[in-house]
């Protein structure tokens, strides 16, 4: 399915993966829903001489009133080979997150502040929820056992 604000549908992929991301982008809020937030962020996480990756964003699912959590995502081309391009990145985001949380966390929190819809959802859930802040949330959703997942959305699937 390919999805964007100015056509719902078209039988044609992206031929490019950043017009891919653009139109993710653009529709985040009805592709993902009224309780999760879509950070559109590329920024390296791992330790310098480890595993370093640069996903494609981070989505905070906010859906649970106890257990919020968080997907590194990648956006991918449905021509990219599904074992050697996507599985490989999938597992590199795993190790360089394990291996960094605290700067996810500061990644997260620096993305919240440059988009203010996004900080209010997240200062929302703190309201209504157990969390004293979004320090507080954020802490709890990267820091929490496995609290590794990952989004693989792709522009077009055969069977």
């Amino acid at each position: 399915m390919l999805w964007s604000k100015k056509r719902k549908y078209w039988p044609a992929p992206f031929p490019k993966e950043v017009e891919l991301e653009a139109a993710i982008q653009e529709v985040s809020n009805d592709l993902f829903g009224p309780s999760r937030v879509y950070l559109d962020i590329k920024k390296k996480i791992g330790k310098k001489g480890k595993k370093e990756n640069i996903p494609d964003g981070y989505l905070i699912d906010l859906s649970s009133s106890v257990r919020p959590s968080i997907y590194v995502v990648e956006n991918e081309l449905a021509k990219h080979h599904p074992i050697k391009h996507i599985a490989l990145q999938i597992l590199e985001f795993s190790l360089a997150y394990q291996d960094s949380p605290s700067l996810v966390k500061e990644i997260l929190r620096e993305g919240l502040k440059s988009n203010p819809d996004a900080q209010r959802k997240c200062q929302d859930y703190v309201g209504r929820s157990q969390f004293d802040n979004i320090d507080h949330l954020l802490d709890s959703i990267v820091h929490s056992q496995d609290s590794f997942q990952a989004l693989v959305i792709i522009d077009e699937l055969d069977s």
